[in-house]
């Protein structure tokens, strides 16, 4: 009869049982850090072989000892028989197949997940970059266009530069031409979202800040050289009147260079384009004074 304690058997299993999970988790934690510094992905590989090799040998040991601890089967065994545990092996054979089953499921699991995580990772890291080129394009394009609208608000600089509205003009006709393509690819942009129409309208807004520039530049230069000597004459004049209507003069100063003002529109009259949000930028601006003028012209 066996004398072998009934705890023993269950205490055997248990630690066969921690010695393989301890192997297990080497193994997933070699996987996990496979992507690191080439030192610490080895040493982690060797750690994890050296469990598995350790593991198998408490299982063997155990194996053994706990065959030799149940004794022969009958009482006509020879004491110094020796036999081969087949049912053991086949028990620890079996063990270890089902531990190698779970932990190649368990790394096919964790490739699964790691992949994911990556294709998440790369996709927010595009989505991301995607959105940084966006809202530099369409800051771009406001400096542009706010650029642009001070220029339309400002009566002088119509004056001064009139050829920077006048479309006759290649590099004004390239300018036009080009906001007109921005706005739209902006606009698609703004609809779909996706990489081909934010290349176009980043290209769109490199034309709209190259031909910006020209106009700028070609009307700066330009002045007013290319119109009758007459016509540039009445317009320096009016630029001097824009500053007393701007200025700290008196409203009645003011009212009368406004006044003058409109004189000198209605002599050249089409012979120069000035924006009408210039025209009626003035305007307002002079209403008080004229106001003022009128209240102090009534008996």
């Amino acid at each position: 009869m066996s004398t072998t304690p009934g705890w023993l058997p269950l205490a055997f299993s248990l630690f066969s049982s921690m010695t393989i999970l301890v192997a297990v988790a080497s193994t997933m934690r070699a996987f996990l850090h496979a992507k690191t510094s080439s030192s610490q992905a080895y040493k982690l590989r060797r750690q994890a072989v050296a469990h598995w090799v350790a593991a198998v040998l408490v299982n063997v040991v155990l194996m053994v000892v706990r065959t030799r601890l149940d004794g022969p089967k009958s009482a006509g065994a020879r004491r110094d028989a020796v036999s081969i545990p087949w049912r053991g092996i086949a028990l620890a054979g079996a063990g270890l197949i089902v531990a190698a089953g779970l932990l190649a499921a368990a790394l096919v699991l964790l490739r699964v997940w790691r992949g994911r995580r990556e294709r998440l990772r790369k996709a927010q890291s595009a989505h991301e970059a995607v959105q940084g080129r966006l809202e530099s394009v369409a800051a771009r394009h406001d400096v542009v266009m706010e650029e642009y609208g001070s220029a339309l608000l400002d009566f002088a600089a119509a004056l001064e530069r009139p050829a920077l509205f006048d479309s006759s003009f290649a590099a004004t006709a390239r300018f036009d031409r080009a906001r007109i393509d921005a706005d739209d690819a902006r606009i698609a942009l703004r609809i779909s979202g996706d990489a081909e129409h934010l290349e176009r309208c980043h290209q769109a807004v490199t034309e709209l800040e190259v031909s910006w520039r020209g106009a700028q530049d070609h009307a700066r230069r330009l002045g007013t050289s290319h119109l009758e000597p007459v016509v540039a004459r009445h317009l320096a004049t009016a630029v001097g009147l824009v500053a007393v209507v701007q200025g700290a003069a008196s409203k009645t100063e003011k009212a009368l260079a406004y006044e003058r003002i409109r004189k000198i529109r209605r002599q050249i009259g089409s012979a120069v384009r000035i924006p009408q949000q210039a025209e009626l930028a003035i305007t307002r601006m002079a209403r008080p004074s004229l106001t003022a003028a009128t209240d102090t012209a009534r008996p």
